[in-house]
């Protein structure tokens, strides 16, 4: 279930994948396997796996829990989604777009 086959959205110039920032939370969701509300590094690292990065699924993964976990309780929650969206546009080729 990779990111560019799921959501059918504008691919910038620069190669970015652009979404709503109410897409990208679906989306993100979708990965949320034990339905908790919470992004486990695990949950993280299948995102980035799917979106066709596999390669540095655990660097990036254990890198995005280690900056966008604010409280430090090793997981991303609702509190800490808009770090989760910069990462997501730093990290992944994500750009969150307003239509």
């Amino acid at each position: 279930m990779a990111l560019k086959s799921t959501y059918k959205r504008n691919i910038a110039s620069d190669g970015k994948l652009e979404m709503s920032l109410q897409e990208f939370k679906k989306w993100i969701k979708i990965f949320d396997t034990d339905k908790d509300g919470k992004i486990s590094i695990e949950e993280l690292r299948q995102a980035i796996r799917t979106n066709g990065d596999s390669w540095f699924s655990r660097l990036k993964g254990r890198r995005g829990i280690k900056g966008v976990d604010a409280n430090g309780n090793g997981y991303i929650d609702e509190n800490e989604f808009n770090n989760l969206v910069e990462f997501a546009q730093k990290n992944l080729g994500v750009r969150i777009v307003s239509y």
